[in-house]
């Protein structure tokens, strides 16, 4: 379980506002809980954003959701990583997750502010993965501890979502992002631990030995050097994906 200490004083100074503003927006705040790198330890202010949920005790109308993230977003200004990721879900969610309704989504960075509404949307499938990493690691800026808050999500289910993801990295995220998350992968297959990516990679050189296209990875998430290329990122994320018994992605040229 995440404590202060182990959280970026910023980002704890920072959460600390979002959860006054919502409580303010509304009376049925259960708890604002930080999740992401910064609680598992992988967090860079230049290269990681703030990851935060949050629970309410109801859903709300459209109206209400649109209120909560228009509120949420005049604080992205203020925000200490490359930008904000937040949801908010109902407390029903957070203990059953279920086909992962939220309330609204609010994503910020340094070119867009996006306020989601969860009305009419269908559930978001990355709140399995939040949801996992909140019940183990989070820590609560405010409302009672995340164990309390947050049911089980079974492994098939953190599995499914951890592949889904390294599916959708080659084509929407860096090849550094797209590598280390093969990482987490491989290593929540291999003991069911859920850690950053950068612990991840760490994991895989120290248990397969010296591998150029991690150590890239890590010197590039963590010191902002050179990454490996979109060629070898591809090529190790569908070894992985043998070794998890899964199709992979074709290596793409460049």
């Amino acid at each position: 379980m995440a404590t202060d200490a182990l959280v970026p004083s910023d980002v704890v100074r920072y959460v600390a506002e979002v959860s006054a503003v919502l409580a303010g927006v509304g009376p049925d705040l259960v708890g604002v809980y930080v999740h992401g790198s910064a609680v598992l330890g992988g967090f860079r202010a230049a290269r990681s954003d703030v990851d935060v949920l949050a629970v309410v005790v109801e859903s709300a109308t459209r109206a209400g959701q649109q209120a909560m993230g228009e509120a949420v977003a005049e604080t992205a200004a203020r925000c200490p990583g490359t930008g904000l990721e937040l949801s908010v879900i109902t407390a029903a969610t957070a203990a059953n997750l279920g086909s992962c309704p939220f309330e609204v989504h609010i994503r910020t960075s340094a070119t867009e502010t996006a306020v989601i509404p969860g009305a009419g949307h269908a559930g978001d499938a990355d709140l399995v993965l939040h949801c996992a990493v909140c019940r183990e690691h989070a820590l609560a800026v405010s409302g009672p501890p995340a164990a309390e808050v947050f049911g089980p999500v079974p492994a098939d289910r953190v599995g499914a979502a951890m592949v889904s993801e390294l599916r959708w990295a080659l084509d929407h995220a860096s090849a550094t992002y797209a590598v280390l998350n093969a990482c987490r992968a491989l290593r929540f297959a291999d003991d069911g631990q859920l850690c950053s990516k950068l612990d991840g990679g760490r994991w895989y050189l120290d248990r397969c030995g010296d591998h150029e296209v991690v150590a890239a990875a890590i010197a590039h998430q963590r010191d902002g050097r050179t990454g490996p290329t979109t060629h070898a990122a591809a090529a190790f994320v569908a070894a992985a994906c043998g070794r998890l018994e899964l199709p992979g992605p074709a290596p793409q040229s460049r």
